[in-house]
């Protein structure tokens, strides 16, 4: 606690004012970042497609590399609160607004759990792999977009 009222400049008495417990100022730091990802990784996609799909693998490593490779705040989370339903359905919200948007980006529909999976993997290896991580998910993306190419031509 003391580093979080740190974090944001104001007293504990404030603080608490707007959050009244541990779980409602967790779930204000989800609803925060929830935000501010989608924002980021939508910013310049300008039509949907392999290029907005690689686009998103360059943004995930650009936001990694912020956030210092930390594995995805809205999991851990959930592991250090596992009984509270609220941070359970935040999570939730989260990871199903983010599928819907990797079809939206792709434009096809098919590829969102393809995208997701790569997604959530390159999140939780990142701190041990790196760019090879982001690099190798776009190399699978391209793959994916070849492939469903080569089934609509024959």
């Amino acid at each position: 606690m003391p580093e979080l009222r740190a974090g944001v400049g104001v007293s504990m008495r404030t603080l608490y004012r707007h959050f009244p417990s541990r779980e409602a100022m967790v779930l204000g730091a989800l609803e925060h970042r929830h935000r501010r990802y989608l924002t980021y990784v939508r910013e310049g996609v300008r039509e949907p497609g392999l290029a907005a799909a690689e686009q998103l693998f360059d943004k995930l490593g650009g936001w990694m590399r912020m956030t210092e490779g930390k594995e995805c705040l809205f999991r851990q989370a959930l592991a250090a609160n596992p009984d509270s339903g609220d941070i359970e359905a935040m999570v939730k919200r989260h990871k199903g607004e983010l599928l819907r948007f990797f079809g939206e980006l792709a434009g096809k529909d098919q590829f969102a759990t393809q995208l997701y999976l790569l997604h959530e993997g390159v999140t939780a290896c990142y701190a041990e792999m790196g760019e090879t991580a982001v690099e190798d998910a776009k190399l699978l993306v391209r793959q994916m977009f070849k492939s469903a190419n080569e089934r609509q031509l024959s």
